[in-house]
């Protein structure tokens, strides 16, 4: 049997050996906890305490998948989004701060009307939707996935950390969605080249790759079909707002404006790279 102290700095130290994280220590003691069900202050006020036989097993095999570049995310089930802690799972994208910038421009372009209808299209865990349903108290908003797995962490998501109901549409883009009308359609949707997927890192290609690739060279195959559709299901002035990569603001702000959206603008994020766009219907 080890100490709990003695378990944080083999974990940290495994981690850090496998130069697979910038914060091996911040690693080992989230999987810690995760196998004791200690705080991360308690890691430290009982470091002297022993680890049970399945406490220690249980830690050791968290560590090993960790140092074979399984998102730490996944291992402890669980990522912080937006003030709110929501559930994860290897059926949908792990939830990332510059997400927050979609989550904050919706709230700014709706501010002046709180009581909207709200689409999160290809919601994933549920993040931007319940984030914004939280926010917007009198807001109506609909969850659509085509991933009959990823509704089910959104569903438990929304349970979770909201006190009303939301509408949650198994939907492959808008095809469930016939004759319903929104005044806010917010997405982020799959938009990496294959390219770029392959150079991303090992715990990244651990994601699904239906929440990653958005098919064609330039990954805007599926941006194309977002924006084509969305007129049919937007009210008049209504507002479609994309994630994308920096490389593709461009282009989705032509894309936009060729389907008859005005007001094109875009925002970048913390790393001042351009992140989300949006246009509002010109009807």
């Amino acid at each position: 049997m080890i100490s709990v102290g003695e378990a944080l700095t083999r974990g940290t130290k495994a981690i850090d050996g496998y130069r697979i994280s910038q914060t091996p220590l911040l690693d080992a003691s989230l999987l810690l906890c995760k196998t004791t069900g200690l705080s991360r202050e308690q890691l430290y006020s009982k470091s002297d305490s022993l680890l049970s036989d399945s406490a220690e097993s249980l830690y050791v095999s968290l560590i090993k998948r960790r140092c074979e570049h399984e998102p730490i995310a996944y291992l402890i089930g669980e990522r912080e989004f937006f003030g709110r802690t929501f559930t994860v799972t290897p059926d949908v994208l792990i939830p990332r701060s510059d997400t927050e910038i979609l989550v904050e421009t919706a709230l700014e372009l709706v501010k002046e009307k709180p009581a909207q209808r709200i689409l999160d299209l290809c919601t994933g865990s549920g993040c931007i939707g319940i984030s914004l349903a939280a926010e917007l108290p009198d807001s109506e908003v609909t969850l659509a996935d085509i991933s009959e797995g990823a509704l089910q962490v959104a569903t438990e998501n929304a349970q979770r950390l909201l006190n009303r109901p939301v509408t949650i549409l198994q939907s492959d883009l808008f095809s469930a969605c016939t004759d319903t009308y929104f005044s806010l359609i917010a997405t982020n949707p799959p938009y990496l080249t294959q390219s770029w997927f392959d150079q991303t890192e090992a715990q990244v290609k651990a994601e699904p790759a239906l929440a990653l690739l958005g098919g064609d060279a330039d990954g805007l195959a599926i941006i194309r079909s977002i924006v084509d559709q969305a007129p049919k299901h937007l009210h008049p002035r209504g507002i479609l707002l994309i994630e994308c990569d920096f490389r593709q603001q461009s282009a989705i702000m032509d894309l936009l404006s060729e389907r008859g959206f005005s007001h094109i603008e875009s925002k970048k994020d913390l790393a001042q790279l351009h992140r989300v766009v949006w246009g509002v219907l010109d009807v």
